[in-house]
Order: C-alpha cells, then structure tokens, then sequence
C-alpha cells in the first residue's frame, strides 16, 4: 500500500459506528463520511475520524459515543483507539450517497 493510499474501512465497524450520530446535522458520522480510518485486527481496533468543524462543540460526546458503541460490540477488542484527526479537512464531498439521499439530495453518481 502506498503511504497516501488510505487503508480500507471494515464494514463491521462502520456498521457499529452508523448509529454515532452528529447531532447537529442528523446524520451518522458514517453517513457524513466522517470517518477515515476504521481497522481491526489481533492488537484491536484503530479508529480515526474528524468532525464537520475543528469548533464542533460536541465532539466529544460523539467520540465517547464511538467509544461505548465499539466497546459493546467489541468486547474482546485488545483495545480501541479512537483518534480525532484533522487532515484531511472534511468537506460535503465526502457524504456519502447514503447520506446524501438521507438529506434530500442526489447521490453522487445520479448528481
């Protein structure tokens, strides 16, 4: 893999992250395309994701959130390191087309 190729996001994850919601907006942080990074393997679960705006005064919670959803699906996990991460910058680009029909909008492909 080549060091700007992102590694790929395992579906049991995004499936436990989905219900993470961005209470602002409405949407999972998997449906905002929130999330850039979510692995797993025999050391744990490394997890990466950004929020819509470095200010989000809720970020927290939805980190904490993230936490206590992946430690209850997980609960063999060695450990779960969840990282807020800032580049790349997210954008609306990066809804995925889930989340865009969700919002009222055409999917990327359809737009």
């Amino acid at each position: 893999m080549s060091p700007t190729a992102k590694p790929p996001l395992d579906p049991d994850l995004l499936e436990c992250l989905v219900g993470v919601m961005d209470p602002e907006i409405g949407l999972s942080v998997v449906d905002l395309g929130l999330v850039y990074r979510a692995t797993r393997d025999e050391s744990g679960i490394d997890v990466a994701l950004t929020l819509t705006s470095p200010a989000c005064p809720l970020g927290e919670m939805i980190l904490e959130d993230a936490r206590e959803r992946l430690a209850s699906r997980f609960p063999d996990a060695a450990r779960i390191a969840l990282d807020l991460v800032w580049h790349p910058t997210w954008s609306p680009d990066l809804i995925t087309d889930r989340g865009r029909r969700l919002l009222g909008h055409q999917p990327k492909e359809a737009a």
